[in-house]
């Protein structure tokens, strides 16, 4: 071991560390300089009893509830642009994973990162950590471990969420009848990349592309009124499609219902993905509770469409004529 290494090692305190790019990449100092405290404030109320620096987690279970769990990458290039700020990169690779649990009506208990970076760069590793801080107050959800390695630029997010016993929402509920809703605005993230490409600053417009919202308190009330739901990540009319496919039905859609930050509404804008609002199907009964819900929590709720009995997803105009449909948003 180098006489640097035995030094960081034996000392109590990372705080001045130099872990430029010219020293070998080093798993513990970079865990303990930029990820050991953040979202330490909230390992209680998640039950978790020993967070990073250990080999593993210690978390201790709660009766009658389920856990609910998801993974996801992000890599440089495919799902986020190297323009971007590492802050920016670290929050959104986080809320990426967080809206699946969103998705299901579950609470955020903890979440967990492997990063692959190819060097050492202190700025860029202290804006990452910013990042996460920022994340892990904004939903207080502690970070409880991880791995690093050396390589492409890549961030898997493991999060762990937790439901009560049988309330999980998931896609393969869906009914024929039933009404097929969107959260928010259709397309505004499509729109935030395109001027963020042009541009390269932060504003209004391209944070809902840079900094997305996991819709969790959503979630959250949709439990016990949602039969099926997904957060809208590869594009609205892609998503709508696999809880069609897990509910082994099909689905109508109105183009002029679906509310989007433009009057033209284009399949582009509707189907481009990253927007991360939610997609669930419910009774039509249910209506006037879910304007409740919208109400309460300040965010537009939209009926666009219905569920059939059918297999087939279809697009309608706004002279009830059929669209032909491209694909939305594909991971390869």
């Amino acid at each position: 071991m180098a006489e640097w290494e035995l030094l960081d090692y034996l000392s109590p305190s990372l705080s001045n560390k130099d872990l430029s790019k010219d020293k070998a990449l080093d798993e513990f100092l970079l865990i303990q300089k930029y990820f050991s405290n953040i979202g330490s404030a909230f390992l209680a109320e998640h039950n978790v009893v020993n967070s990073v620096g250990d080999d593993a987690s210690v978390i201790s279970s709660n009766h009658n509830t389920q856990q609910i769990n998801s993974l996801d990458t992000s890599i440089e290039g495919v799902h986020f642009l190297s323009s971007m700020s590492s802050e920016d990169i670290a929050y959104r690779s986080c809320v990426v994973a967080l809206s699946d649990l969103a998705a299901c009506g579950a609470r955020p208990k903890w979440y967990s990162i492997a990063l692959t970076i190819p060097e050492v760069d202190e700025h860029w590793l202290r804006g990452f950590a910013t990042g996460l801080q920022t994340f892990s107050d904004e939903y207080r959800i502690p970070l409880i471990g991880g791995d690093t390695t050396k390589g492409t630029l890549s961030i898997t997010v493991q999060v762990m969420g937790e439901v009560n016993t049988g309330k999980a929402i998931l896609r393969s509920n869906a009914k024929a009848g039933q009404l097929v809703f969107v959260s928010g605005v259709i397309g505004k993230a499509f729109l935030g990349l395109n001027e963020f490409k042009k541009t390269f600053s932060s504003n209004q417009n391209t944070l809902s592309y840079l900094r997305p919202e996991a819709k969790i308190k959503l979630g959250l009330e949709l439990v016990g009124i949602a039969s099926a739901a997904i957060d809208i990540s590869d594009g609205l009319l892609q998503d709508v499609n696999l809880i069609c496919q897990s509910s082994n039905l099909g689905a109508e859609i109105f183009l002029d219902k679906i509310p989007t930050p433009s009057t033209e509404k284009t399949l582009q804008l509707i189907n481009s993905g990253d927007d991360y609002e939610l997609c669930f199907t419910a009774d039509e009964n249910k209506h006037e509770q879910l304007m409740k819900v919208s109400k309460k929590l300040d965010i537009p709720i939209t009926a666009i469409g219905r569920i059939m009995s059918s297999k087939e997803l279809v697009l309608y105009d706004s002279t009830n004529t059929r669209i032909e449909l491209n694909s939305g948003y594909k991971h390869f």
